[in-house]
């Protein structure tokens, strides 16, 4: 008889079912699934792809001197022109968007992984730590700059779908975290679309 119970229930959504190229350039295609181990959880940032508002990682100081733009980065403000393109105009136009406000706010809240990302891979040789020849999974367990802003101004979080990573709501990431469920070394299974939900009890739950 299996021990498992459920402890915790979570909307989330994954890529599309049939891959489709995006208005971004990007492709966005189905969730891998398959059997995984977590590696850690971070404040992401993309230098390469959707480098414009992810290069910088969510919640960097960010301020306007003497007519430019900086962000508090290594320890010293630094002109924004160097890590984004994104003009103060931008700034403020993605802004006025998400929040209805139209500003530059003091910390950078566009980063498209959200407040704090969560990373896994397949651990080929079963030893449940990323080493060896294994590597992070180009898919991750994140927010969205939207669901952000609606889970701040109170409304409610409408997940979309993403291009491949799991979207989650801001609150739900937090408390799997605060939880031990996105603890470093525990497994993370993702299953196919067509794949039946399993149906374990409920039960009371402790960290994994």
């Amino acid at each position: 008889m299996s021990n498992k119970v459920i402890v915790g229930i979570y909307d989330a959504v994954g890529g599309p079912k049939t891959p489709i190229m995006r208005a971004d350039g990007y492709q966005a295609g189905p969730t891998d699934k398959g059997e995984y181990v977590i590696a850690y959880c971070a404040k992401h940032s993309s230098p390469r792809m959707y480098r414009t508002w992810s290069n910088i990682r969510w919640g960097t100081p960010l301020r306007e001197r003497k007519g430019i733009l900086e962000v508090y980065i290594n320890g010293k403000w630094q002109a924004l022109k160097n890590f984004t393109s994104a003009t103060k105009t931008d700034i403020q136009d993605y802004h006025q968007q998400l929040y209805g406000s139209w500003k530059v706010p003091k910390t950078w809240v566009f980063n498209d992984f959200g407040h704090i990302t969560c990373y896994f891979f397949q651990d080929i040789n079963k030893n449940r730590r990323l080493d060896g020849k294994e590597r992070i999974h180009a898919e991750f367990v994140h927010t969205t700059p939207g669901n952000e802003a609606q889970s701040a101004q109170g409304k409610p979080v409408i997940l979309t779908e993403s291009h491949g990573c799991i979207h989650v709501e801001p609150s739900d990431i937090d408390n799997m975290i605060k939880n031990g469920y996105l603890n470093k070394g525990n497994t993370l299974i993702i299953h196919s679309y067509p794949d039946t939900a399993p149906i374990w009890p409920w039960g009371i739950g402790t960290p994994p």
